[in-house]
Parts: C-alpha cells; structure tokens; sequence
C-alpha cells in the first residue's frame, strides 16, 4: 500500500487535514465545480499560492478560488481576518490592551459554542491560537521597543 501525500504539492510544507465542508463553504462557484477532494488538505505556508490540496489527486485550489482572503497566507495584512466568525482582523489586534479584549471576547463566544470556525475560516478550525500569537507578538514588539537602550 502507497502512502498518501500530506505535503503541499508546491511548496512541500506538510499540510493540514481539513473537512470537505470546509471547502464547500469557502470556495467560490468556480471552484466548487471542479469538485471537492475526499481528503482536502490546508496549506498555510504564508508565500504558497496553493490554499488546499487533494491527497488522492492532483487537484489544488489557490486564494483566487475562495471567499475569503486567509489569515495564513496575509498575516500583516491589516484587513485580512483572523477570526472569521466574529469579524477580527489583523489591524484591530495591533493595539495591545484591545487586541487582549477581542481576544477574550472571542474565548468567550469559542467556550459557548457560538462559533462556526469549520466552516468559516479557511484552516478549518479555531482562530484563538492565532490570535493568542498576534496578542503576544504586538506584547513583544512593545517591551522590546520601550525597554531597549
């Protein structure tokens, strides 16, 4: 028995599994006819074109091919959304004390099930490790900047 591929085909970066409904959520009409892989996979290599993978194909579908613009792949990009549910983007997690509120805010919702994060952002699963990043990456920047000599 062959092993099924789980590297992106253009860039070679493992990739994510990710659920058909995912894809049939996100992709545009376009890319919905060409048909849904049975085991779609994410890439989210930031410098990537490809989006998705099919591990039983040769199929993949770029950004050009969804809805939506991703995180992954325009992560300081201000307008690209984090949280997809709840309508995050980058530029709102910039400011230090606001970006822990929307964060917390968006735990919140998460604990209480109120999220659909597998079908609305495009990795298939939960922003909050991503937004926990950018909270602490903007931390950084600051204790970095205000305390260097």
């Amino acid at each position: 028995m062959t092993e099924r591929p789980t590297h992106c085909p253009s860039c070679l970066q493992a990739g994510s599994p990710v659920d058909r409904i995912t894809l049939k959520a996100l992709l545009t009409g376009d890319g919905l006819r060409r048909g849904i892989p049975a085991q779609p996979r994410f890439c989210g290599t930031a410098d990537c074109p490809v989006v998705y993978f099919d591990v039983d194909g040769g199929a993949t579908f770029t950004e050009a091919e969804l809805t939506v613009r991703v995180y992954a792949k325009h992560s300081n990009d201000a307008e690209t959304p984090v949280c997809y549910c709840f309508g995050v983007n980058v530029g709102a997690m910039a400011n230090g004390e606001r970006a822990r509120e929307l964060r917390e805010s968006v735990a919140r919702e998460v604990q209480a099930q109120h999220c659909a994060c597998e079908v609305k952002n495009p990795k298939g699963g939960c922003c909050l490790g991503d937004l926990v990043r950018l909270e602490r990456g903007r931390e950084t920047e600051v204790t970095a900047s205000c305390c260097a000599s």
